[in-house]
C-alpha cells in the first residue's frame, strides 16, 4: 500500500491520501483541486507515486 501527503508537496496540511495507485490518484487528484485549487495532471500524480515507492526507506530496520 501506498500513500501521498499533501504537506510533503510544500502545502501546509495534514491530508494523506492512501491504498492502490488509482485510489491515490483519484483521491490526492480531487483534494488538490477541491482544497488548493490547483489541477494537477493524473499522469504527474501518477509520476510521483512511482518516485515515491522507488526511493529507499528511511525508517530503521526492526531487528
Amino acid at each position: 500500500m501506498a500513500d501521498l501527503r499533501c504537506g510533503e508537496y510544500g502545502f501546509g496540511c495534514n491530508y494523506v491520501s492512501r491504498g492502490s495507485a488509482e485510489k491515490i490518484v483519484f483521491d490526492f487528484w480531487e483534494h488538490m483541486n477541491k482544497e488548493h485549487g490547483i489541477d494537477y495532471s493524473k499522469e504527474t500524480i501518477m509520476d510521483s507515486i512511482k518516485r515515491k515507492s522507488s526511493e529507499p526507506s528511511h525508517k530503521p530496520k526492526q531487528t
